[in-house]
């Protein structure tokens, strides 16, 4: 990331926080990847700030919920500053050993905690804006001295050469990876379609609130399905994945960043789609799995589906009888 970074008039403030959305974005996603890909339960710390043993798989993906929550803080701004929020992202990499991605997940935590504290504001007086980077860098801090907590104590038991979870060289070949697959790419991307949504349409309440709990909703499912594909010997995927020289693997575009609805009624019938071709795929998977843990899972996360197609269907209804077509 470009630091120290100047910002003079609101051009250069609304590149500086795109910057910082995009970096937000991608490792949102980048720690919840790296957590998946390793044991839960396993790999137990001292945390130097709560001063409590925690199993890191569990603290790295509550750090990025913390940092898609900064995303959110920054996409909401730049709306009410009459920004468009980007949805692009910094490049997303996953290594094979266990260390190397906290490693670099603790890197990238110094790098974006410098480049919030360095920003110089030379002609632009926000101080809301200063005090809030300042907070999302002490958050960053601590996420640091976490990542490093974690690296020494794999360092000292000697769990260096620990590595992830590998994907499974059958998969293409059995139809329930496939489809299990298939599912997590549409919660992934529907996750994060109802985010840009709450975010486009900020300044509606009762819409953004509700589209926010329908995203939180299939963040949730894509954590359970990265369950099953453990239990069922694979590990949860990058989109759009290319090698990296050293081994391991990068994607530059690990969620889609542009989305078809311009206005609330275009929104509101997208949303609606993807819910119907979701429901279709969890109906069409269950036949595969017999009754049990796997099965029951995916029946829970149909019927919250299902719950949001009605939501959805509501929701555009209702509006098709307010809003004037265009808006």
């Amino acid at each position: 990331m470009e630091e120290p970074y100047t910002i003079q008039d609101q051009e250069a403030l609304t590149k500086y926080l795109n910057l910082a959305l995009e970096h937000e974005w991608a490792v949102s996603f980048e720690y919840v990847i790296h957590a998946y890909s390793m044991p839960k339960g396993k790999y137990f710390y001292q945390d130097p700030v709560m001063n409590l043993q925690l199993d890191s798989r569990a603290q790295t993906i509550q750090i990025g919920i913390d940092e898609m929550y900064h995303a959110l803080q920054i996409g909401l701004l730049l709306q009410q500053l009459g920004r468009q929020a980007s949805f692009k992202t910094d490049v997303v990499k996953r290594y094979p050993k266990i260390i190397d991605n906290l490693k670099r997940d603790k890197m990238t935590e110094d790098q974006v905690a410098a480049f919030y504290q360095k920003v110089k504001f030379e002609k632009v007086d926000d101080p809301k804006l200063q005090n809030m980077l300042l907070n999302m860098a002490a958050d960053e801090l601590r996420h640091s001295r976490q990542f490093q907590a974690m690296i020494e104590t794999m360092m000292a038991q000697g769990l260096i050469d620990d590595l992830c979870y590998s994907p499974n060289p059958e998969a293409e070949k059995r139809e329930d990876l496939k489809q299990v697959h298939e599912i997590c790419q549409l919660e992934n991307a529907l996750a994060h379609e109802y985010l840009y949504y709450m975010i486009k349409f900020s300044e509606h309440q009762d819409l953004s609130q509700r589209l926010f709990k329908n995203s939180i909703n299939h963040m949730r499912h894509w954590d359970k399905l990265a369950g099953i594909l453990v239990k069922l010997g694979d590990v949860i995927r990058l989109e759009n994945p290319e090698p990296l020289e050293h081994g391991g693997e990068q994607t530059s575009k690990p969620m889609p960043d542009e989305y078809p609805g311009k206005n609330r009624l275009e929104a509101l019938e997208h949303t609606l789609k993807g819910e119907k071709e979701l429901i279709e795929k969890y109906q069409g998977i269950l036949g595969l799995f017999p009754e049990g843990d796997i099965r029951s899972q995916l029946q829970a996360q149909l019927a919250l589906c299902l719950e949001h197609l009605y939501t959805q269907q509501n929701l555009l209804d209702n509006a098709r009888r307010i809003i004037p077509p265009g808006n």
